[in-house]
């Protein structure tokens, strides 16, 4: 790691005390003299841009000899004004003119958006940095065509799931490549989660990356915009590009302070009737009254009955004991940044300190980002770009989803029981043992105060970058760059805990790193009056590595003291130092003729260390056209600002991890009578293994009209996966479990859409709309010969199993139902409860049938108004929270029944195959018993619609700012989850998941309640 901390080091050094001669300052107004901010400007001829800041600032250090910058803004008329020696320029822009859109595609090149051949969408900085979240890629839901975005509620620090365009592989990674200024960076952390015993969703790749340093992220979807980032980005690429320092007088200071306020959106409805029994009674005994822990007792009536303490109390509803436990929590993001420079050398300095506090007591995270960059001109044509980024982040009792995990031991407790008993969760001088309302002795202030875990996070990333012109139409860069993450977790059971009486610890250290270094030749030149060509030829080595040790102890010794020697049983694991390499080279051409037709050639092949010499090497090109037919359509402009038709075909794949090729032993700790023994993995290895294959053909249509008032955007596509990854399995008279091999086919066909404009325009008043839709159909064509389905999950009982089905989709969802005769009947038992089934039936699956999102833009004078309605339309979920509230007596359903019963209308099967009517009457107990254990009664429609997020902001005008220290002052009042508008289900959010992992999917139990953020946003630029 010294090495590579030395290259940055030396990198930013050399960029800080460089001078050269090249840069532009400027400011871009509307005709009104406001500022605009997010403009982008691009020296044409060149793939060099910058975007305009919050006061309409901006600074570009310029490459070629005689530079002329061309402006671009939604709703204006782009403009060129050549530089001639001018250091500071004032651009004004007008409305309702044709613009012409620029925006960063692969490998960090700007093009205008008219000559792609292919859908990609950009969000900008006030998008994300506004309405803040730890996870920038929260900031993307609803906005963007396309994507899919689930949100695991995992506490803080937690990751979200990503999906653009479908899923692509059954197990490998579906979600997209994230790069950062140009590099891939690692994601170790990103697919976590999914057990439905003790699920913990980490964060990782996109998690790490500091809100209020990002410019713009690019969503390029899937192979046909990320082609040229070959076997990492079948799933698309998320590109982020940062904020970079500007020339100007003195240094710029900008603080941002986002406070926010979180509590639960909402909770489940419980009915507060019932308390604590079995049957309608009371135990008599302490034990027996936890082993009846469940609200199945009498009315709560006010009369004295035992308590779980073995004190006699009033028999009183406690309405608020789950609500009473969640407390409003604070999340506190504040930024300050520093930039400034000459015409020769500009730099930034950021540092954003983040304290989140979980909704649950005694948990939240704290971290730290600290970023510098610099550029600078060594010379008219040598210009060097330098980054680093540390990042530490400390999470304290991250939130565990599943049976085991947390609110499973707060959402089902008796109605009667007060939740501030619990806090007395041990009593030392009587035993070590937790204390508890049930015979398990589970207790959710046990986990949080008396439990320990922990995870710190250390990361490093950085790059430098240098770019020398040759020639007015020929440049290139070379580049370096190091991502560097160290994590180090520790979870303590103290004694006494009701799975673990006897103590136990883990303690584990990962570190992952990835360095990349390419190079790439830009050729931009003129071809005779009517063509113009662009050429780009890169090249591209990625080293990536992996290493993990970990320590599980159990059983203390000296029972109030937690740490490895103190313990009698001692597992030590280890995995060893993994590398992965891939070389890769790289070129693409864009030839325009006329400006109205463009071509576009890519083509990158991948050699991969993981793979095998005669399958290492695999090639991946696209082809595009796009043309603009305004010039036929509508000559004038009268109507038509654009008439754009497109369609690309592109081919890109994902490959495996190392070590996947052949087979390897490990050596037992304790072996065979303390002899030395072997053992091998239960796959069998393939050494002719070749990477999963991707196709992809996308076509579409763009239109503006009306002075740029009206626009849309559409797509439709059909990517096609071959060659899957998968573990077959096999007789175990091979000695194996599985054989992995290449096998089957998984197809996604979509159609998005973006539609939008201005429906009002004046000097003081402004309404934009956009609106998105998105909707894919995932389907596993084949998988190998008899084998019809692949298992993603299943529940604990294992009425529910996830899975990806051949002739059906990724996620289905496979349960039991009513055990019916014939005719539809319902059978039930000797007892009277009905049965469910022995075979599982398809019930739903887990991805949306479409989802939507609309943005709605007012500004009056100073004041403006944002907000976002998104949905979610289609898709099932099962819901084992739901199950389990009916079947502990604590939901408003399992009122029913309770005074006199219920007779099931069904049948009783006899010993000779007939029917006879049921005659017997079970409780309300008996029957929602019963009742939850049948999946299909809880499989519920996703179906939501939700205000998203919400900004009202008010920016200080000039007019009082005047000449003051102060340069621009924004505050705004912001919300996310603000409530719903509509939800088809009860008690959840239907949205929820247990983790980003692939098996993650479609269940959901105990999660952590989605949250309502209410809070503001001062921005301040001096």
């Amino acid at each position: 790691m010294k090495p590579k901390l030395v290259l940055l080091s030396g990198l930013m050094l050399c960029a800080v005390f460089a001078w050269g001669q090249n840069t532009v300052n400027g400011t871009v107004v509307a005709q009104d003299g406001e500022p605009l901010i997010g403009v982008n400007i691009i020296e044409v001829g060149t793939n060099n841009g910058a975007i305009t800041d919050l006061e309409g600032n901006f600074s570009l250090q310029l490459i070629t000899e005689k530079p002329v910058l061309e402006f671009s803004y939604t709703g204006y008329g782009s403009q060129r004004i050549a530089v001639e020696g001018k250091t500071n320029i004032v651009c004004t822009l007008k409305e309702g003119i044709q613009m012409e859109e620029v925006v960063v595609t692969a490998i960090g090149v700007t093009r205008e958006k008219k000559a792609l051949s292919y859908s990609i969408s950009q969000v900008n900085a006030d998008e994300i940095s506004t309405v803040k979240d730890n996870n920038p890629v929260n900031s993307l839901v609803g906005k963007v065509a396309g994507v899919v975005i689930t949100q695991a509620t995992g506490g803080p620090g937690a990751g979200s799931r990503v999906l653009i365009r479908g899923n692509n592989s059954i197990t490998a990674n579906n979600q997209p490549l994230i790069v950062v200024d140009g590099m891939p960076i690692d994601d170790v952390g990103s697919n976590s989660g999914g057990s439905v015993y003790n699920s913990t969703v980490t964060g990782g790749g996109i998690t790490d990356i500091n809100p209020d340093d990002i410019e713009s992220i690019s969503v390029l979807k899937g192979p046909n915009a990320a082609a040229l980032y070959g076997s990492r980005a079948g799933n698309g690429v998320l590109l982020i590009t940062t904020k970079k320092g500007r020339a100007g007088r003195g240094i710029g200071v900008s603080i941002n302070s986002n406070v926010t306020f979180d509590s639960p959106m909402f909770l489940p409805d419980y009915q507060n009737e019932y308390g604590q029994g079995t049957q309608g009674n009371v135990p008599g005994s302490v034990s027996e009254l936890k082993n009846a822990s469940a609200s199945w007792g009498p009315k709560l009536d006010g009369s004295s009955e035992l308590y779980y303490t073995g004190e006699t109390r009033p028999y009183v509803a406690q309405p608020d004991n789950v609500k009473d436990f969640f407390r409003t929590a604070g999340k506190y993001i504040n930024t300050l940044a520093l930039d400034g420079g000459t015409e020769a050398f500009n730099m930034r300095f950021s540092y954003t300190n983040s304290r989140t506090e979980s909704v649950l007591p005694n948990s939240d995270l704290e971290n730290h980002n600290f970023t510098l960059r610099a550029q600078t001109n060594l010379s008219d044509r040598l210009s060097i770009d330098a980054k680093a980024t540390y990042f530490t982040q400390d999470i304290q009792n991250r939130a565990s989803l599943g049976s085991e995990g947390i609110l499973s031991y707060v959402y089902y407790m008796p109605r009667n029981v007060a939740i501030d008993d619990l806090k007395t969760y041990q009593i030392p001088e009587e035993s070590l043992s937790s204390v508890s309302y049930s015979a398990l002795g589970a207790n959710p202030y046990w986990m949080l105060y008396n439990d320990k875990n922990t995870e710190d996070r250390n990361r490093i990333l950085g790059f430098g970058k240098a770019t020398y012109r040759f020639t007015n139409w020929l440049s290139a860069f070379v580049r370096v760059g190091s991502d560097v993450t160290n994590i180090r977790r520790e979870s303590i059971n103290q004694a006494g805990h009701h799975f673990w009486a006897s103590g136990r610890l883990n303690f584990g250290k990962i570190e992952a790193t990835e360095t990349n270094a390419d190079f790439l030749v830009m050729a931009n030149a003129p071809l005779g009056e009517s063509f113009d060509l662009s050429v780009n030829v890169g090249g591209n080595h990625s080293y990536r590595t992996y290493q993990e040790s970990s320590i599980y102890a159990e059983d203390f010794k000296i029972p109030t003291r937690a740490f490895v020697a103190n313990s009698r049983i001692i597992r030590p694991s280890y995995v060893p130092f993994q590398e992965k390499k891939i070389n890769s080279l790289y070129a693409s051409a864009s030839l325009s003729y006329g400006g109205f037709a463009y071509l576009d050639i890519t083509g990158r092949n991948d050699w991969s260390s993981t793979l095998s010499e005669d399958n290492n090497s695999y090639f991946y090109p696209s082809v595009g056209l796009s043309f603009l037919l305004t010039r036929f359509v509508d000559p004038n402009s009268r109507t038509f600002n654009l008439v754009k038709v497109r369609g690309n075909w592109a081919q890109v794949g994902n490959d495996t991890g190392p070590y996947q090729l052949y087979p390897y032993y490990t050596i037992a700790q304790d072996g065979y009578l303390g002899r030395t023994t072997l053992s091998r993995p239960s796959v069998k290895f393939n050494p002719d293994l070749k990477p999963e294959n991707i196709n992809s053909l996308e076509f579409g249509a763009e239109i503006r009209m009306l002075n740029d008032r009206v626009f849309a955007d559409f797509s439709v596509y059909d990517i096609e996966t071959v060659d899957l990854i998968y573990d077959v399995p096999v007789p175990p008279a091979t000695g194996y479990s599985t054989f992995r091999e290449n096998i089957g086919k998984m197809t996604n066909k979509g159609f998005e859409l973006l539609l939008g404009g201005a429906p009002v325009r004046s000097s003081n008043f402004n309404w934009e709309i956009a609106f998105n839709y998105t909707h894919n159909k995932n389907e596993l064509v084949e998988l190998f010969e008899e084998l019809e389905s692949h298992q993603l999950n299943t529940t604990n009982s294992g009425n529910v199993v996830i899975q990806a089905t051949v002739g059906g989709g990724y996620g289905d969802i496979y349960g039991t139902t009513w055990r019916t005769t014939d005719d539809g009947r319902i059978i039930v038992n000797a007892e009277g409860r009905p049965l469910a089934t022995a075979e599982k039936v398809y019930l739903g699956n887990a991805q949306p049938d479409w989802i939507g999102g609309v943005t709605n833009t007012f500004s009056y004078k100073n004041f403006s108004l944002r907000f976002l309605i998104d949905a979610r339309i289609g898709g099932q979920i099962y819901s084992v929270t739901n199950a389990e509230l009916d079947a502990s007596g604590v939901s408003t359903q399992s009122l029913k029944y309770r005074e006199g019963g219920i007779l099931v209308d069904g049948v009783v099967e006899q010993e000779d195959g007939s029917y006879v009517p049921n005659s017997t009457t079970i409780s309300a107990q008996d029957y929602w018993g019963a009742y939850s254990g049948i999946a299909s009664n809880y499989v519920f429609d996703q179906d939501n619609i939700r205000l998203r997020e919400a900004v009202l902001g008010y920016t200080l005008p000039r007019s009082v700012i005047g000449n003051s220290f102060l340069r621009g002052a924004t505050i705004s009042l912001i919300g996310r989850n603000l409530f719903f508008l509509s939800k088809t289900i009860d008690h959840v959010d239907p949205e929820a998941s247990l983790g980003t992992a692939n098996g993650a999917q479609g269940i959901l139990i105990a999660n952590l309640p989605t949250l309502r953020s209410i809070g503001f946003n001062l921005s301040l630029q001096f």
